[in-house]
């Protein structure tokens, strides 16, 4: 993982507490699983290109229920994409980037509920 990556990870951290249970496809190896909330849930690479990554991630989660309710390029130049995914109440962020030639790197985690003030 590159240091903007890692960056990312750290910055979106505040907004994923445990929670959402997520069946990954089975070309994704898991690098690392955190339970402890602030954190992303799973990170690790799927041995597909990019955009195969993302078909495989988009059907095992329509799969199990979960809708895309948006997409986010964050750099198309280096290949990285944010999305928002929904299931009932819960949501998801779904992060993916290239890391070399069939390789794909990715990291998902829960959204935390906002409460609105009265």
């Amino acid at each position: 993982m590159n240091v903007k990556t890692a960056l990312l990870f750290f910055a979106a951290a505040a907004v994923f507490p445990a929670g959402a249970e997520l069946v990954l496809p089975r070309e994704a190896v898991p690098e690392a699983v955190c339970e402890l909330p602030g954190a992303w849930r799973q990170f690790g690479t799927i041995a597909l290109s990019y955009s195969s990554a993302r078909r495989s991630f988009d059907l095992a989660l329509r799969k199990q229920g979960w809708r895309r309710l948006r997409i986010v390029e964050l750099d198309r130049v280096n290949w990285k994409t944010l999305e928002l995914w929904s299931r009932g109440r819960e949501r998801i962020l779904l992060q993916f980037w290239r890391k070399g030639p069939g390789i794909t790197g990715f990291a998902w985690g829960e959204l935390k509920e906002e409460k609105r003030k009265s």
